[in-house]
């Protein structure tokens, strides 16, 4: 059976010692990470994706990164691949959060621990929650919509997956703030499968079945507001409601500047990824990575790392997003 170098420290730092050519030179690997993520779809992972990539030269670490596709089937096969291809440490993006603690459990069986990155497989005890604090981007959301709407109207939530921790928290925030405003009415409230675009359009159409007064928008990604756009605009193409959305992607930030979309969030992916290879690095080490805060996992006290998010508007869109996208 092989011995996971993450259960003793003098082999940990051994290993990182023999990084590169001299892991070649003495026969021994390089230390290991495994990245397993639910996607590549939306770009906010290719930011995460290159954060690590960047460094791993550098620090003499092997980096192994697969992507399920959303298909919970895959990414279960993909993490017994990195457990049988011996990885050091598992940082874990699950498909669905509801089920993904037996992944989790999987890599502990093997002596692997698991950094969970973005989002939090419910009830499993991860060595390090990394995430942007989704409920504060939830809160941004909420209050700009409010106050773009004067406290009073009809408004539609868009969530992304069912049983999903990143969805969940930031419509948390969305309801923090839109409980303190009684004009603000939710006339539909409904999650999305694989967060897609084409459903979001959809639950607009049934939202404008139960209600032509909607004024606002607040969805849990990009994806999700720019489809929801599309529908508001052939609803209401004179005066379309606010749409908000999470993650800035391209087309929402070109949808900013053009004055179609009233803002979004940048969660900084690149900061996510980053955060999580340190802190995966720091386990190879043999060092307790850093933490901003715990929280109660369904009764699994987890460490949080928390990166920096920024509400993007017109006002900010061509000089804050330069660094992903370019001239806007």
């Amino acid at each position: 059976m092989r011995k996971n170098p993450v259960l003793t420290p003098g082999r940990r730092l051994a290993a990182l010692a023999l990084a590169a050519a001299a892991c070649a030179c003495s026969g021994r690997r390089a230390p290991t990470i495994g990245v397993s993520v639910a996607t590549m779809q939306e770009t906010v992972y290719s930011f995460m994706q290159k954060a690590m990539l960047d460094r791993r030269a550098a620090d003499g670490v092997d980096l192994i990164w697969v992507s399920a596709d959303n298909s919970e089937a895959k990414q279960k096969a993909d993490v017994e691949g990195l457990i049988a291809r011996g990885v050091d440490v598992l940082i874990l993006h699950a498909v669905n959060t509801a089920t993904a603690g037996e992944l989790v459990g999987k890599a502990a069986a093997a002596g692997i621990p698991v950094i969970a990155m973005d989002r939090l497989p419910i009830g499993a005890p991860v060595r390090l929650y990394v995430t942007a604090d989704n409920r504060g981007v939830g809160r941004l959301q909420a209050q700009r919509l409010a106050d773009a709407l004067g406290g009073k109207g009809d408004v539609v939530l868009l969530e992304g997956e069912t049983g999903n921790s990143v969805a969940r928290d930031i419509t948390r925030g969305n309801l923090d703030v839109l409980e303190k405003y009684p004009g603000i009415k939710i006339v539909l409230r409904r999650a999305h499968k694989n967060w897609s675009r084409e459903l979001a359009r959809s639950t607009m159409e049934d939202a404008y079945a139960r209600s032509m007064n909607i004024r606002g928008v607040l969805a849990n990604n990009s994806g999700l507001a720019m489809g929801a756009l599309e529908a508001v605009e052939k609803a209401h193409p004179s005066r379309p409601p606010v749409v908000i959305g999470v993650d800035a992607d391209r087309d929402a930030c070109e949808a900013i500047v053009a004055g179609r979309l009233e803002a979004d969030v940048d969660k900084r992916p690149a900061e996510i990824g980053r955060a999580a290879y340190e802190a995966a690095l720091s386990l190879i080490r043999g060092q307790t990575p850093a933490a901003d805060a715990k929280l109660d996992n369904a009764g699994a006290l987890v460490d949080v790392k928390l990166t920096p998010v920024l509400l993007i508007t017109r006002d900010n869109v061509a000089r804050d997003m330069e660094y992903r996208w370019g001239k806007l």
